[in-house]
């Protein structure tokens, strides 16, 4: 899950006037990089989608993705369909 994060004003001093999001929304990116808002109710039907009845069975890694680490992704994603997974499980 990707969370928002506010850049500073030195690091982007119109931050409020850039980009297509306005106000804080909150993001899921799927094995393949693919990046979807996310919600309660996305939540729940995602969890239906792939059979999860334990929710305790799920973990929640929080990663720092810089440009030689997103390169090295953008390219996972053109040779497999689970390019999270092999970057940060090692699969």
């Amino acid at each position: 899950m990707v969370l928002p994060v506010k850049p500073s004003k030195k690091q982007c001093p119109s931050w409020e006037e850039v980009g297509f999001v306005k106000g804080v929304v909150t993001y899921i990116v799927m094995d393949n990089l693919e990046v979807k808002p996310i919600s309660t109710i996305s939540s729940i039907s995602m969890l239906n989608k792939f059979n999860i009845e334990e929710v305790s069975s799920l973990e929640e890694r929080v990663v720092d993705v810089g440009k030689d680490r997103g390169l090295k992704l953008l390219k996972a994603s053109l040779q497999s369909k689970t390019a999270l997974t092999d970057e940060f499980l090692g699969k």
